[in-house]
């Protein structure tokens, strides 16, 4: 497993890797997706100087972008779309979280019929725009407190299913999942569609063994569906008067103790040597 640090700060890309982590998860609005190519060039730069891997994008689509209500802009979705991945792509991106609660909420009065209709027509240009890339888009479920569709991983596995691109799949986000007491059936059920997994502390600050959510239960249910590709950690806050490096190294070093547990609990057992017929008793 691969562990990553969502974050877009420059400083921080750059000193995640001497804190444990393997990789950086960027925010969408870190390649300037509204500014011209010439403030992308300055940013692109700064980005490869950073010297670390960056692999995944989370953010994906901002309110400027909504895809879902009234009053939706396709020329300009897709026209967002393009510049989002393009860029991203050409840092090294290759997997894009897409929640996106500011532009799939549901707006009051819109039917749900023609707003799943809406998240499908999105699901399709996205996976049009990446195909040629060798991009995926993974879908994550949000709780209700933050968006008002696609609250479970079992909701993002159908939409998924039946958009059935192999750009479209969906992202287990521990945070969400813990917020409303998602069955571990439900990672069961997401077998064939996981490509990204996130984790964080309660209020989105790194976990820690104290913390009342079960972070070896998360990590067991993942290794019993074989999923060993990434986990991103997306943890915005920290506690009054802490320091950020200290937080992010130690949540990073608890949660890689534990995988190690949970991944010796999985591995297979040793065989007993066998014996040739000859063999003396």
């Amino acid at each position: 497993m691969l562990f990553g640090l969502c974050t877009g700060d420059l400083e921080r890309m750059a000193a995640l890797r001497g804190w444990g982590y393997d990789y950086a998860e960027i925010g969408a609005r870190t390649v300037v997706p509204f500014e011209p190519d010439a403030a992308w060039h300055a940013r692109r730069r700064q980005l490869r100087d950073t010297g670390v891997p960056i692999t995944h994008l989370a953010g994906f689509i901002p309110a400027e972008a909504r895809f879902v209500g009234p009053d939706v802009d396709w020329g300009r979705v897709r026209g967002y779309l393009e510049t989002c991945i393009g860029r991203a792509a050409e840092v090294g991106v290759r997997t894009f979280n897409w929640g996106s609660p500011q532009s799939k909420s549901v707006p009051a009065g819109w039917p749900y019929a023609k707003a799943f209709e809406q998240i499908e027509r999105a699901a399709h240009l996205i996976a049009d725009v990446m195909e040629p890339l060798g991009c995926t888009a993974a879908i994550e479920a949000i709780n209700p407190r933050e968006c008002n569709v696609i609250y479970y991983l079992t909701d993002a596995v159908q939409v998924a299913s039946s958009v059935n691109r192999p750009q479209i799949r969906i992202n287990a986000d521990y945070f969400h999942m813990a917020l409303q007491n998602e069955p571990w059936e439900h990672v069961d059920a997401a077998r064939d569609w996981l490509a990204h997994a996130h984790t964080s502390g309660p209020d989105r600050h790194f976990p820690k063994p104290d913390d009342p959510w079960d972070h070896a239960a998360f990590l067991r249910a993942l290794r019993r569906i074989g999923y060993d590709r990434a986990l991103s950690f997306e943890c915005s806050r920290i506690p009054p008067g802490a320091d950020y490096a200290e937080e992010a190294r130690a949540g990073v070093a608890y949660i890689r103790t534990l995988y190690e547990q949970v991944a010796r609990e999985y591995a297979p057992s040793p065989r007993a040597p066998t014996r040739s017929p000859g063999d003396d008793p």
